[in-house]
């Protein structure tokens, strides 16, 4: 009977062992992923931040050269007989215009691609969340400025059919062609918020 008490001890003894063994295991792998993970988000995070940097100074860049671009569109549009001198310049100014977001959203593409989750360093969730923003505003505010700018177009071309009837028209105008944006077409919700940011083109 002594024996039998003995094994029994034996054994729940060297069960109690086994499953301490799992339990600091299992909690030593845990805290160890841990770590990894937080130490792969805090490089994540620095990556976040350093590639934020690039995208946002050529966010500022574009900031400044829109504000001009507009100053430029406003005088472009005042009368219809001067829009043809002024034409070329504006067409390279949306062209330039253009090159500045494919800039932004090639330098951001980093960005796409780790923002797609949350990250214990709140830093890089802000710096997600303002990049979503910015761009998203970027790109729909160029889809509409280019079909501001060809609405204008399309005014001036009707109005050349009038002016160049007319029995006193001293200059026969020329029609102007819109501008191609065949690279953005579609608004975008980049943060599936619901919302199309720079859409009315602040």
């Amino acid at each position: 009977m002594k024996e039998q008490y003995i094994k029994l001890f034996s054994f729940l003894l060297g069960l109690t062992f086994i499953i301490s063994a799992v339990i600091f295991t299992f909690t030593n792998t845990y805290k160890n992923e841990k770590k990894k993970m937080i130490k792969e988000d805090k490089e994540i995070a620095d990556e976040i931040g350093d590639v934020y940097k690039t995208f946002y100074s050529t966010e500022k860049e574009l900031s400044e050269f829109r504000d001009n671009y507009y100053k430029k569109l406003e005088n472009f549009t005042v009368f219809y007989s001067d829009m043809p001198s002024q034409y070329k310049s504006m067409i390279d100014d949306l062209n330039k215009y253009m090159e500045y977001v494919t800039t932004s959203e090639d330098i951001s593409s980093y960005l796409k691609a780790k923002c797609t989750k949350k990250y214990s360093a709140s830093s890089a969730n802000e710096k997600c969340n303002a990049y979503y923003i910015n761009l998203e505003k970027t790109i729909n505010s160029f889809i509409e400025d280019v079909k501001f700018f060809n609405s204008k177009i399309d005014e001036y071309n009707e109005w050349i059919v009038e002016e160049n009837k007319s029995v006193i028209a001293t200059v026969k105008y020329k029609p102007l062609e819109q501008f191609k944006n065949e690279k953005y077409t579609d608004y975008v919700d980049l943060n599936k918020d619901g919302t199309y940011l720079g859409m009315n083109s602040d």
